[in-house]
């Protein structure tokens, strides 16, 4: 499969040394976090929370959207 090459466009900005180091440092807070969508606990609340849903649909337990905003004008 050939990459596709993409166009560039040169930017210049202009930054205090303040701005520099901040913004830096939001680099490094991020990379020492990760990605919140990859934390096991998020994973594990998303998981649960479609085994919930899947139960309320088998069991009839749910409202279409059209039902639900109905009930939110009345």
């Amino acid at each position: 499969m050939a990459r596709r090459k993409e166009k560039t466009i040169p930017v210049t900005i202009y930054l205090t040394t303040e701005q520099i180091q901040e913004a830096y440092r939001q680099l490094i807070e991020r990379e020492e976090q990760g990605d919140w969508i990859n934390d096991p606990v998020i994973l594990q609340m998303l998981a649960k929370r479609e085994r919930k849903v899947a139960k309320e649909i088998r069991e009839g337990k749910f409202v279409t959207l059209e039902e639900f905003q109905d009930k939110l004008t009345n």
